[in-house]
């Protein structure tokens, strides 16, 4: 009973975030809605907590430190997923000519961008859309090998963002929710890269830490 109560308190802020932002974002909007779309939504919410089960199900929660460290990620991976219009998607695909909307926007490159680089061209490295983007998978470089042992090192961590990144662009393009940009994906890889620098650079200051203090103990006795 307690390992459950555990688990469940560590998906409890993200299920409280989820209904607040549900409720305020989307109440109105499905409150007239069909049985096939209200189905649609559900199966958005779903999937996405099937996986948050599974996820905390396999995990320990022995002290606080693993308590946070899941339960600020489960919280990560929800707010990114409203920023790139996750909870939108069945809802766009469901409905008729979708295909045929995202090939015409592709074509018609309608917010849509294929060539990198162009967003240096168009904002300063200061401004909001390149920084914006460039933090937004910067944890995922810090969550993936603290959380996944197969993932502590570069190459994985690289993959790993650079799929998700491409994966958050596909869901762009099909809804429409925002644009859809390969220097997007760039600038998230490359600040998943530095949030796994900044992990490696973190984990050898204590690793280093930790070896000084035992050492000294062992001198000192």
């Amino acid at each position: 009973m307690a390992r459950l109560v555990k688990k469940i308190a560590v998906l409890l802020p993200v299920i409280v975030l989820t209904f607040y932002y549900l409720r305020s974002h989307y109440s109105s909007e499905y409150s007239h809605a069909g049985a096939r779309r209200l189905a649609l939504f559900a199966l958005t919410l779903f999937i996405l907590y099937a996986w948050f089960f599974r996820e905390v199900w396999g995990r320990r929660q022995d002290n606080i430190a693993q308590f946070l460290l899941q339960s600020s990620f489960f919280v990560y991976v929800f707010m990114v997923l409203t920023l790139t219009g996750y909870f939108v998607l069945f809802r766009e695909i469901s409905t008729q000519g979708s295909w045929d909307r995202m090939v015409r926007r592709f074509e018609q490159r309608d917010h849509v961008n294929t060539e990198l680089f162009q967003i240096f061209k168009i904002y300063k490295l200061s401004d909001t859309q390149v920084l914006g983007n460039f933090v937004m998978l910067l944890p995922l470089g810090i969550y993936l090998p603290i959380l996944y042992k197969h993932l502590r090192r570069f190459f994985p961590v690289l993959l790993v963002s650079m799929l998700a990144s491409i994966m958050i662009e596909f869901f762009q393009l099909i809804t429409r929710f925002r644009s859809a940009d390969i220097d997007d994906v760039l600038l998230n890889t490359v600040g998943a890269c530095v949030g796994y620098i900044i992990y490696r650079a973190v984990k050898a200051i204590v690793t280093s830490s930790q070896q000084s203090s035992k050492l000294n103990s062992t001198t000192s006795s």
